[in-house]
């Protein structure tokens, strides 16, 4: 099931961060960028996250969160989506894009935007985004990252 995130939940959504960046992202990123990136614990910054506007969704099997997604609508901004490492292959990214892309759509979203990572390109490709341009990503804790924006028209 996928459903709105609760605060109880951030613990759970950092440790998914951060398992996943630090199992997925080492392929296209030097390990010492991947872990300045992840950096400690910090579920904090989901707080920080709901509180410029995001909307965060977490899919929940065996009461444990495999995968959280966040859309902010104001900006038209799918500002992450990240899988448990032990979760990839098996379909829940994707239902959590679908899922996104209908909740995006029913807020009015004509272009939804985002700034991928660069091993989350070819998944964010094979769904419908487009790539707009080479770019440089500054995450929260300030590490800089290459990336490459994207867009996706959603149906209306």
């Amino acid at each position: 099931m996928i459903r709105v995130a609760h605060k109880s939940d951030y613990t759970d959504m950092d440790s998914v961060f951060r398992s996943s960046a630090e199992a997925l992202c080492i392929r296209d990123y030097d390990s010492k960028t991947v872990l300045d990136w992840v950096g400690e614990a910090n579920p904090e910054r989901f707080v920080q996250s709901a509180n410029n506007g995001c909307v965060q969704y977490v899919k929940v099997l065996e009461n444990r969160v495999v995968c959280f997604g966040e859309l902010n609508i104001e900006k038209q901004l799918l500002l992450s989506l990240f899988v448990s490492p032990d979760c990839v292959g098996k379909g829940i990214g994707q239902k959590m894009i679908e899922f996104l892309f209908i909740k995006a759509n029913k807020a009015g979203i004509k272009i939804l935007k985002v700034d991928s990572s660069l091993n989350a390109a070819n998944f964010y490709l094979r769904n419908g985004f487009v790539e707009q341009s080479k770019s440089n990503f500054t995450t929260r804790n300030g590490v800089v990252l290459e990336s490459i924006k994207m867009e996706c028209a959603l149906s209306t």
